[in-house]
């Protein structure tokens, strides 16, 4: 089923903290983990912009751990940002990894896929600024990345989808790639399964540390597939039409819907906290959608400037990234988790 044009209305949460910007946890609190779907409640928007900052060109993917936000510049390499929760400063910036397309973490360090430059890895200095630990550049297409089972799976376009391990000061490759079936952008590892976004066909694979393999037969119905959310049994696909739905249940894979976007632009990035899913749609700019187990709905939809390639969100705020630079937005932060 297709959706486009109606906004839907829902119950709204009271909203904590000053103005509309939620205060970050005190150091007794739990810390919101943006790649756990675990949000139970938030507020339901609108957007509201709070804070812009400039990039050189052309913003692609981007990551937060608060109060850091890692930028990925197509034509300006690798921002650091610090956020305080109304204005963006930049505490570092790598311009030497030519263009940087996506940046992901696994809570200690970060992995930059780099087109050209292949994979490097990051920490976080206590100055704030980035301390590079290690690069492989014979992954040389590597894009956005994953992490799980202490090994961290990169997909690189035409070449194919790698397994490497990062022991803290080198990077190790392990196993055979396996061959990919058009353009590989996007994995999410859960558990055992590797869900990856291939333009021809979306795959869900299983890595024996030697050898990738099928466990579902690639879903070739939508096609140019760029990036994974995955959510429970739940599994979001960002894709050439717009995003779809499956349901997996560790071996059938179940078409649920697709909410389509304006026709002729691509989804580039999908985010869900667990109460919402964000999408940055190219040309399309940034939309929060719900969704409640088989069907999509909008909540909110902002036209943006340029391209629009990255979102993602810390339980507070949404970063989005597009060609006139980083935005953080309220109005759709967690309020229970």
């Amino acid at each position: 089923m297709r959706h486009v044009g109606l906004v839907i209305a829902l119950s709204a949460c009271g909203r904590l903290g000053f103005g509309d910007h939620v205060p970050q946890p005190d150091a007794t609190a739990p810390v919101f983990d943006p790649t756990s779907n675990a949000c139970l409640s938030a507020h339901v928007g609108p957007f509201t912009e709070v804070a812009r900052f400039p990039t050189s060109g052309g913003g692609y993917g981007l990551w937060s751990k608060p109060p850091y936000v890692l930028e990925a510049d197509t034509t300006g390499g690798l921002h650091q940002l610090r956020f305080d929760g109304a204005t963006f400063t930049e505490l570092d910036h790598r311009t030497d990894l030519g263009w940087v397309e996506a940046v992901v973490s696994d809570g200690t360090y970060f992995y930059v896929g780099s087109p050209g430059f292949g994979l490097t890895v990051f920490e976080i200095g206590a100055d704030g600024t980035l301390l590079q630990r290690a690069q492989d550049t014979t992954i040389s297409e590597a894009r956005h990345a994953w992490f799980g089972n202490g090994l961290v799976y990169v997909p690189a376009g035409g070449s194919g989808l790698y397994a490497v391990q990062f022991d803290g000061l080198t990077i190790q490759h392990v196993g055979t790639p396996t061959p990919t079936s058009g353009w590989s952008e996007g994995v999410f590892v859960q558990r055992d399964h590797i869900f990856i976004a291939d333009e021809a066909a979306f795959r869900i694979l299983a890595f024996d540390g030697s050898m990738f393999s099928d466990t579902v037969p690639g879903v070739t119905a939508h096609t140019g597939s760029t990036r994974v959310w995955v959510a429970g049994a739940t599994v979001f696909v960002a894709e050439a039409e717009g995003v779809t739905a499956y349901h997996f249940d560790g071996t059938t894979l179940t078409d649920l819907d697709t909410f389509a976007i304006l026709a002729g632009e691509k989804v580039r990035d999908v985010w869900s906290d667990g109460a919402h899913v964000f999408l940055a749609a190219q040309q399309d700019g940034v939309y929060a959608l719900a969704f409640d187990g088989s069907h999509f709905a909008l909540v909110d939809h902002v036209a943006l400037a340029g391209e629009t390639l990255g979102v993602f969100g810390d339980g507070t705020t949404i970063f989005v990234n597009g060609g006139d630079g980083v935005r953080a937005y309220d109005g759709f932060g967690c309020t229970s988790f």
